[in-house]
């Protein structure tokens, strides 16, 4: 990554970053949230709006979109406002993971002499990285300036700060080296929100009836002067866990290398140097911890007791309602223990702000039911960029989930 090198040792990097990111980020969601739902609605109309139409109805490559718009918010939330309007700087933080996922396949199956030159011909001379070294030099330089002056000015309300201030005191990083961290963690920030929120607008248009329940949740919890809290909304979270249970965009989780060898309570053993992983996929889809597990059901996440939108009692309810952002050996989505992602909790907000968006203002619909909707790679389970799914503007917010008129009329 244009020069940066992450210490492989466990404990030497990171721990501060985990704190910016689990703790700080996540104690600043409540002041973000005005900020954060602004800039996820501007993103969202501008993109509709540039779509190809056709009687009203927008033809919106879904998975493209939702890139776009989740790379607006994230930079807002890690950069800042002036940053995050900065369109070179936006395109090449969008490139920049894609670039590096990309190489990083190449260079899997590249001889060690040939590396140097083949990441620089993937990356197209290390394009991305250098916009986003440009834009951030100044500013990090700024900001650590300041912060050795320990002087009381108010300090920015974004992630980089944080991270500026949880990085090492006694042995200073330079600037190049606090880029460089920056970026890795950038890296991991747009493509997992964006898969998960791609998959869950298709099942908007595969299970329109569940889109009715939660248009009757929101309108319930609505109200002319407080905005709805997306993470209030019971149903809406068991709506995005059903569907990342669907749609693991991973077929493994929890990977772990033995450092020493070891022996577990069932008599496998493992080597020094072996990986070992939980089987995801096949979790998600096991009889024995989701009954029916073809079936989709939001209700199986949701607690006893509870009632759907229109009051009639849930069969598959739970004594104890599991969270989306819960992590645990039998919902490993986040990953486990002290290495869980910290900060799902964000995530979590910005996936449930553009959900309920389309839902108030947009009905959805695939342009082709039957046509592939995700693509493997190893165990990666990623949205096809060719899918596109149909909007149109519901009118006064109805409750009505349907195209008007007849299937021709809709997509001649």
């Amino acid at each position: 990554m244009y020069g940066f090198e992450w210490k492989d040792q466990r404990g030497v990097e990171g721990i501060g970053f985990v704190r910016a990111l689990r703790s700080l980020l996540t104690a600043h969601l409540p002041s973000l949230l005005p900020s954060l739902s602004a800039s996820i609605v501007e993103g969202l109309e501008s993109e509709v709006s540039l779509c190809k139409k056709r009687n009203d109805i927008s033809y919106v490559p879904i998975f493209l979109m939702i890139k776009r718009v989740v790379t607006r918010a994230n930079c807002l939330i890690f950069f800042g406002p002036e940053l995050s309007r900065n369109r070179d700087f936006t395109s090449a933080a969008l490139e920049f993971p894609q670039a590096v996922i990309f190489a990083a396949e190449i260079l899997r199956i590249t001889p060690s002499f040939l590396k140097p030159i083949v990441a620089s011909m993937a990356t197209r001379g290390h394009r991305a990285a250098k916009t986003l070294t440009k834009h951030l030099g100044p500013v990090v330089e700024a900001r650590l300036e300041a912060r050795s002056r320990q002087g009381s000015a108010m300090k920015p309300v974004d992630c980089m700060q944080w991270l500026i201030d949880t990085s090492p005191r006694k042995v200073p990083w330079t600037s190049e080296r606090m880029i460089g961290e920056i970026m890795a963690l950038w890296f991991g920030s747009v493509h997992q929100l964006a898969m998960t929120t791609t998959f869950a607008i298709h099942d908007f248009c595969l299970y329109p009836d569940w889109v009715q329940e939660l248009r009757h949740e929101l309108s319930r919890a609505s109200s002319e002067s407080t905005p709805v809290d997306p993470e209030s909304l019971a149903l809406l979270d068991g709506f995005v866990q059903e569907s990342m249970r669907m749609n693991t965009s991973d077929a493994i989780s929890g990977r772990r290398k033995a450092i020493t060898p070891f022996e577990f309570s069932d008599g496998l053993r493992v080597l020094a140097g072996d990986w070992v992983c939980l089987p995801q996929q096949a979790m998600m889809r096991d009889a024995r911890f989701y009954p029916q597990p073809t079936s989709f059901e939001p209700t199986r996440f949701i607690r006893q007791g509870e009632q759907n939108t229109r009051g009639r009692a849930l069969p598959h309810a739970k004594a104890v309602r599991p969270r989306f952002t819960d992590v645990g050996s039998r919902w490993p989505i986040w990953g486990l223990g002290t290495a869980a992602c910290p900060g799902r909790f964000y995530a979590s907000l910005a996936m449930k702000l553009i959900l309920v968006h389309i839902l108030k203002h947009y009905d959805c619909k695939l342009l082709d039911e039957q046509s592939p909707r995700s693509r493997s790679w190893r165990s990666s389970i990623v949205p096809r960029s060719s899918t596109i799914v149909l909007f149109q503007r519901r009118q006064n917010n109805d409750q009505s989930n349907a195209y008007p008129g007849r299937e021709d009329d809709r997509l001649a």
